[in-house]
């Protein structure tokens, strides 16, 4: 009795340290991919900015 009930419990914990893992990896993965498009945005607007310089 007390085997199965300390499996559940070590089977609940693993299984929010998963989640835990899994929610930060994706909020990683989310920064990273928002930095990205907003820096490529940015570098866009300066090459427009310079063609426009260079060839009026």
């Amino acid at each position: 009795m007390t085997e199965s009930k300390n499996t559940d419990y070590q089977e609940k914990t693993e299984d929010e340290h998963l989640k835990d893992s899994q929610n930060s990896a994706f909020l990683a993965a989310a920064t990273i991919i928002l930095f990205s498009g907003v820096y490529w945005a940015i570098q866009i607007e300066s090459v427009k900015e310079l063609l426009i310089l260079a060839y009026g």
